[in-house]
């Protein structure tokens, strides 16, 4: 070295000798890359096939895959099939978010409301799907839904009233079912399900008031009715808005307090009853009436003995309905007779009051 070198001048042969060696290094790694290629090209030569090229290309490929399998697998981890379950579980969610009201214990149905007729058995549906561990609940609001009755519990009926039962619909119908309703029954009903919040929906059930009537020929309300002695009593009694069951609903004619429906002590008496889905009718016939056949005579239906039609029944004693009509004229004229003298007499005294 000669004196007076720089440092610069001392570095040079080093870098000029670094390069070289990195040269070398990828010169030796490229052949050996071109022999692979050659080795693979002989060999899928020998087979003379023409689709040599295809093969090539099919290793290529298959090599490729391993590899990343490889580095895959390399790769340090806790738990293997973590990554797999994040996926699935990220793609249902994904779903789930545009359905989310369709997952989980829902109902297939709205709330509505139900009319039915007394005496009928009413059957209250609520359909649930996806119930899973959740539980079914009946309970009933009342005074305004201040007060709240529990009816079932599951498939038990909780409530101590017979007519109450629940009933469950194989596959998803949780049902309640009422016997015999009656006006006390009117009012809402909620089917619950035991998520967090509760889910419910509403049914509200309506009674058709029932009607018991003695009507006259033309359907009008009786109070009042008049015979002559030896005719034949005939009174008709028109229940609507009730369900009748004929092993329950049977309608009876008193005579006072005593029934008619069976009585063979006078003889001379029928009852005919026409039993329809919702009411009614019932005709009461008592041959040659006499005084002792006047009085109080009532329908009732035995399933609803508070609510009777009573009509009263004149059987005249030697008189014709003409002559009573008769006397009822000859006292309305007298009346008005009596009415005009009156108003004539007031008139005369103002008349001397003014002079």
């Amino acid at each position: 070295m000669r004196r007076g070198a720089t440092a610069e001048d001392k570095e040079a042969p080093d870098a000029g000798r670094r390069a070289v060696m990195c040269s070398d290094m990828w010169l030796h790694r490229l052949l050996m890359v071109c022999c692979y290629f050659t080795l693979l090209s002989a060999t899928d030569s020998r087979t003379d096939s023409p689709l040599s090229t295809e093969r090539i290309t099919t290793k290529s490929t298959t090599i490729v895959k391993r590899l990343t399998t490889t580095v895959k697998r390399s790769m340090p981890t806790d738990a293997p099939m973590l990554n797999y379950i994040f996926d699935t579980h990220s793609s249902y969610n994904k779903h789930q978010h545009h359905h989310d009201h369709r997952y989980g214990p829902h109902f297939e149905g709205e709330s509505k409301n139900i009319t039915v007729q007394a005496g009928a058995t009413v059957t209250l549906d609520c359909r649930i799907s996806l119930l899973q561990d959740k539980t079914v609940s009946w309970v009933r609001r009342q005074e305004n839904g201040e007060k709240i009755n529990l009816l079932t519990y599951g498939q038990i009926t909780y409530t101590g009233d017979p007519r109450y039962n629940a009933e469950f619909q194989y596959p998803d119908n949780w049902r309640l079912q009422i016997k015999y309703v009656n006006s006390s029954d009117e009012g809402q009903y909620e089917c619950q399900i035991s998520t967090h919040p509760p889910k419910f929906i509403h049914v509200n059930l309506h009674i058709n008031a029932p009607s018991v009537q003695i009507v006259d020929a033309v359907g009008e309300p009786l109070r009042d009715k008049y015979y002559e002695a030896d005719s034949t009593i005939e009174l008709s009694c028109v229940v609507r808005h009730i369900a009748m069951q004929m092993q329950y609903s049977t309608v009876q004619w008193l005579h006072g307090n005593r029934i008619l429906n069976y009585d063979t002590t006078r003889g001379g008496i029928s009852v005919k009853t026409e039993l329809m889905e919702e009411g009614a009718n019932s005709t009461l016939s008592i041959a040659r009436v006499g005084p002792a056949d006047s009085g109080n005579y009532t329908c009732v239906l035995v399933t609803m003995p508070d609510q009777p039609s009573t009509v009263h029944v004149h059987v005249l004693n030697g008189e014709s309905l003409a002559e009573l009509h008769h006397g009822k004229a000859d006292r309305m004229g007298s009346c008005w007779t009596t009415a005009l003298i009156l108003s004539a007499l007031s008139m005369l005294t103002r008349l001397q009051v003014l002079r």
